[in-house]
C-alpha cells in the first residue's frame, strides 16, 4: 500500500477523526503566566502541552452544531486527539521527519498549497470578470504588423515605431487599410487576407492585442501598440453579441473545391431533389440517412454535435445555422465543401458567470494575462520586503556583457566577475556571481539587440523570480492558515508512515502474528448453520434422469460416476457446497434431503443432493482473512496506543474539560 494513492482520503479521515495539529513541529516557547490564565491547558503528554485554544479550534473545526459539545462528545474527541498527538510525537522522536522521502513529499504538497498565495486574488478575480464580459461579444478586426524584437535596441524600436505611426497617419487620412496591409505588414498572411483576422473572442489573441480590439469602436483605427511580435495598428470592422452554440441536423451533397461544372450541377440537382422531398413531408432523419454525404452526422440521422460560433466551419455555413429559428429548415445553400440543408435542433447561449467561472479561471491562469496577477504579487513582495537594487553594481556588471552574450555564447568566468551585491529582498542578499551563473545557464541568441538592454531585462526577470521565491519561503510566518495547513500535512504524512509501519503494513506481513491472533479469536469468526449439498452437472437431460434415479436408489457417487462416465469422461461432474440459509440455492433446499431437482433458469442439466444442515463452526483463516486482518490491525493499534501512553504520561485538566462541556 502506497500513501500517494490514498493521501487525500487519509487526510480527510485525519481531519474528521483526529483534528490535525496546528502547532509548529518545533516545541513552542513557554507561555507567560498571563497567557496561561487566558489559555489554560487541556492535557499534557510527555513534556508537551495542548492548550484550550488549540483543542477547541480542532474540535469546532469538525462540528456543525453551535451548541456546547456534550460530555461524551468531548471525551471521545479528547481521546482521539490525545492518541493523535502521541503518534506524531513518537514519529518525531524517531526522526522520521528527517527522512529524504518525507521531505520530498512534504515539499511537493507545499508547492501545491503555496500556489494560491503566489497570485493576487483581487487581480485574478478582476481578470476573470473582464474575460467573462468579453466573452459576451465577438469582434472582427484587421491589423498591420511591423516586426520588432522584444530585445531590440532603442534605435531599432524607434524605427519600427516611426514606420507604424506613419502607416496609421496614412490610414487615418483615408488610404485603404487593406492595401496598406498588403504592401507593408510583416504578417505573412496579410498578402492573402489583406490583414483581416476574421471573427475572434477572448483568449484567442495575445492579451495586449485583445485589449485593444475590445476597446475600439466599429471603424476606429487604434493608436500604435506593441506585443511580443512587434508594433501594430488595428481597425475594428465589426462587433456582434456572442452567438453561443447551436445544434442542427445536416444533409450535404459533397462537391469540394475545384469540382467540374457538370458535377456541380449534379450536386445542385440532388440537393434540390432532397429539398423537394422534405417539402412533400418526408422526414429530415430518413432523408439524411439515405442521401447525406456528411459521414460525421449521417449515422446520427443528420444531427451534428454542438457548433460554437467561432468554430472552424465555413463562415456562411455558421451564419445560416445561427440564423435559424426553432423548427426552421434552411433552403439549399452552397459552401466550398458542397451543397447543404440544415434544420434547427437546439441552441444554448453563453452560461452565467457561476456556470463557466472554473473554465474561465483555468484559461486565465494559462494565458499571458495571468502575468498581471503575478506582477501584482511581485510589486507587493518588493514593497513589503523593502526591495533595493544597487544600480551602481548592476550597471557595472551589465557594461561587461558583450556581443557574445547577444549571440548566446557568453562565458562566465568567476575570476573576472567581482562578487558584489546586486539587490536585497527581506533579509536576503543576491550577488553578481549568482546573476552571472543564471545568465550563463539561460542565455539565448537574439537576432538583434543591445547586450546591456537584454541583460537588464534578464536581471528584472531573475530578481522577480528571486522575490517570489523569497515570498514562498516565508508563507508560514506571514499567513496563519498556510502555517496551519502545512502543519496538518507535515503531521499527516508522518502519521501515515508510522501507522503503516506499526499497524497496516505489519498486519499484512506478520503472517505468524496474524495466525496467532486468529487462533486466540477464532470463535469470533463463526459460520452460522450451513446446508451441505452437492451440485451435479450433466451432459444432457437423459444423463440427468439416469443419475438422479441411481442416487435415489442409494448408489454412491463413485458408483454413479463410474457407470455414467465409462463411455465419456465428464458426462457428469459434481462439487460440494456449504452455504448459509441466506444463499439463494441453499434457502430453497433448507428443509430437504437427498436428491433435489430445481428448475434451472439457465437451462442447464443439473440437480442437487442435499446431505443436511451442519452446526455452526469457526471459519478457516483463509475464509475470514479480510475480517481477521482488519481486527488484527485494530488489536495492533490498541497495543501501540497503550505503549505510547505508558511511554509519554498524559495528564488531563479535568476542571477545564468540565468547563468546555458547560459544567
Amino acid at each position: 500500500m502506497r500513501k500517494t494513492a490514498i493521501m487525500l482520503g487519509f487526510f480527510g479521515c485525519l481531519i474528521s477523526l483526529n483534528g490535525l495539529a496546528q502547532k509548529s513541529a518545533k516545541k513552542p516557547a513557554a507561555k507567560t503566566v498571563a497567557a496561561i490564565k487566558t489559555d489554560p491547558f487541556v492535557f499534557t503528554y510527555g513534556a508537551d502541552t495542548v492548550y484550550r485554544t488549540e483543542f477547541l479550534r480542532q474540535l469546532n473545526k469538525n462540528r456543525k452544531e453551535t451548541a456546547l459539545p456534550s460530555e461524551k462528545e468531548l471525551t471521545d474527541y479528547l481521546n482521539l486527539y490525545v492518541n493523535f498527538k502521541l503518534k506524531v510525537k513518537e514519529a518525531l522522536s524517531m526522526e522520521l521527519d528527517t527522512n529524504p522521502a518525507f521531505k520530498s513529499e512534504l515539499a511537493g504538497y507545499r508547492k501545491q498549497l503555496a500556489t494560491p498565495y503566489m497570485s493576487d486574488k483581487k487581480v485574478t478575480e478582476s481578470l476573470m470578470q473582464e474575460a467573462y464580459e468579453r466573452m459576451k461579444t465577438e469582434v472582427n478586426a484587421s491589423h498591420i504588423l511591423i516586426n520588432c524584437n522584444p530585445n531590440a535596441s532603442a534605435s531599432d524600436s524607434l524605427a519600427a515605431w516611426n514606420k507604424i505611426s506613419d502607416l496609421r497617419k496614412r490610414a487615418a487620412k483615408g488610404e485603404s487599410f487593406d492595401s496598406l496591409a498588403v504592401k507593408y505588414s510583416d504578417d505573412p498572411s496579410a498578402k492573402k487576407n489583406y490583414g483581416k483576422l476574421g471573427w475572434f473572442t477572448v483568449f484567442q489573441m495575445v492579451y495586449p492585442f485583445e485589449n485593444v480590439a475590445y476597446k475600439l469602436n466599429k471603424g476606429e483605427i487604434s493608436m500604435p501598440f506593441r506585443t511580443q511580435f512587434g508594433y501594430h495598428i488595428m481597425i475594428l470592422n465589426e462587433k456582434r453579441p456572442a452567438r453561443g452554440e447551436v445544434k442542427v441536423q445536416h444533409i450535404m451533397i459533397r462537391t469540394g473545391y475545384g469540382t467540374a461544372v457538370e458535377s456541380l450541377k449534379d450536386a445542385r440537382d440532388q440537393i434540390d431533389s432532397v429539398y423537394a422531398k422534405l417539402n412533400k413531408g418526408e422526414t429530415f432523419e430518413s432523408l439524411a440517412e439515405r442521401y447525406s454525404q456528411d459521414e460525421g452526422s449521417k449515422g446520427n440521422k443528420g444531427t451534428m454535435s454542438w457548433m460554437a460560433s467561432l468554430s472552424g466551419y465555413p463562415e456562411n455555413f455558421k451564419d445560416i445555422c445561427f440564423s435559424l429559428n426553432p423548427n426552421e429548415t434552411s433552403k439549399p445553400f452552397q459552401t466550398d465543401f458542397g451543397w447543404h440543408i440544415v434544420r434547427y435542433v437546439d441552441r444554448r447561449p453563453l452560461g452565467e458567470f457561476k456556470d463557466v467561472q472554473d473554465i474561465v479561471k483555468n484559461k486565465v491562469s494559462k494565458d499571458s494575462r495571468s502575468e498581471g496577477s503575478k506582477a501584482a504579487v511581485i510589486a507587493r513582495v518588493k514593497k513589503e520586503g523593502s526591495y533595493t537594487v544597487n544600480e551602481t553594481n548592476l550597471k557595472m556588471f551589465l557594461s561587461k556583457l558583450d556581443t557574445n552574450f547577444i549571440k548566446g555564447n557568453w562565458n562566465y568566468d568567476s575570476n573576472e566577475v567581482a562578487n558584489k551585491e546586486l539587490f536585497t529582498i527581506g533579509n536576503r542578499k543576491h550577488y553578481t556571481r549568482d546573476f552571472a551563473q543564471f545568465l550563463a545557464l539561460n542565455q539565448k541568441p537574439v537576432d538583434k539587440g543591445n547586450a546591456a538592454i537584454v541583460g537588464r531585462k534578464n536581471f528584472d526577470d531573475w530578481a522577480s523570480e528571486k522575490c517570489l521565491a523569497y515570498e514562498e519561503s516565508v508563507l508560514e510566518t506571514k499567513y496563519e492558515d498556510f502555517r496551519n495547513i502545512m502543519q496538518e500535512y507535515h503531521d499527516g504524512i508522518l502519521l501515515f508512515d508510522l501507522t503503516d509501519k506499526k499497524v497496516w503494513g505489519k498486519a499484512l506481513s506478520d503472517t505468524l502474528g496474524l495466525e496467532k491472533f486468529y487462533g486466540l479469536n477464532k470463535t469470533k469468526y463463526m459460520w452460522k448453520e450451513r446446508l451441505v449439498f452437492k451440485t451435479y452437472n450433466c451432459l444432457d437431460s437423459k444423463t440427468k434422469q439416469a443419475a438422479m434415479k441411481m442416487f435415489a436408489a442409494g448408489k454412491t457417487e463413485d458408483e454413479v460416476f463410474k457407470k455414467i462416465n465409462k463411455k465419456l469422461v465428464g458426462t457428469i461432474s459434481g462439487k460440494i457446497t456449504r452455504a448459509e440459509q441466506n444463499d439463494p440455492t441453499a434457502g430453497k433446499m433448507w428443509d430437504k434431503k437427498g436428491v433435489v431437482d430445481i428448475n434451472s433458469e439457465d437451462g442447464s442439466n443439473k440437480f442437487y443432493f442435499v446431505e443436511g444442515v451442519i452446526a455452526p463452526e469457526p471459519k478457516e483463516l483463509k475464509e475470514a482473512k479480510g475480517l481477521v486482518t482488519s481486527d488484527y490491525q485494530e488489536f495492533l493499534m490498541d497495543v501501540w496506543i497503550k505503549e505510547l501512553r505508558a511511554k509519554y504520561a498524559v495528564t488531563y485538566n479535568q476542571e477545564e474539560i468540565s468547563k468546555m462541556a458547560g459544567k
